[in-house]
């Protein structure tokens, strides 16, 4: 049975159900931890970010209702929380959108994507791989954790247009390298009139 997240919410607030914070956590902690390795670039901080957000969730969960949209609250959060590691003095770095590295990308099989071949699978993998930074992340947030422009937009602190056209030129690309797999346009009959 797939409860919904509002469900858990409302578990997790009312009755401090601890399963249902449990159930909350595996099913965000994987897109988000992809989104702070993104930033901090090491796989223990990106952990540590994530589960301190989620801390912070659990000691504030008799407040949930007052969170809008608790999707967009996660990544605001992580993305606050990388920063802020990124600006301590011990590993401060410079980064902007366009210099972001996203790791471990993984598209999630849906129903139509169970009957792609192992081949374009492979092949859009690698094309999402090679688009740049920018391109690759708003990519992810939109077509694989299911985030709307606005969401996005307010995530990364950039205007939705600014998103429509990020994927356009992400899809443009990925239309690009994936061509060979596209189907071949019937040919007009030899006998057949000319127009």
């Amino acid at each position: 049975m797939h409860v919904t997240m509002e469900e858990l919410l409302y578990r997790i607030q009312f009755h401090d159900d601890q399963l249902a914070f449990k159930a909350l956590y595996q099913q965000q902690v994987f897109r988000l931890y992809q989104f702070a390795f993104a930033f901090v670039k090491q796989r223990q901080p990106a952990e540590e970010i994530v589960n301190d957000v989620f801390v912070k969730l659990w000691e504030k969960r008799h407040q949930l209702d007052k969170i809008g949209q608790i999707r967009v609250y996660l990544y605001v959060a992580v993305k606050n929380a990388a920063l802020n590691q990124l600006r301590r003095p011990a590993i401060f770095t410079e980064t902007d959108l366009d210099s972001l590295h996203v790791q471990h990308f993984r598209l999630e099989p849906d129903t139509e994507q169970l009957l792609l071949t192992h081949e374009l699978q492979q092949a859009i993998a690698s094309a999402v791989e090679q688009l740049p930074p920018k391109c690759k992340m708003i990519f992810k947030l939109v077509k694989q954790d299911e985030l709307s422009y606005k969401d996005v937009a307010g995530i990364l602190g950039i205007s939705p247009k600014t998103v429509d056209a990020q994927l356009a030129i992400a899809m443009k690309k990925l239309a690009a390298r994936l061509q060979c797999f596209a189907p071949v346009p019937a040919l007009p009959d030899a006998g057949g009139k000319n127009n």
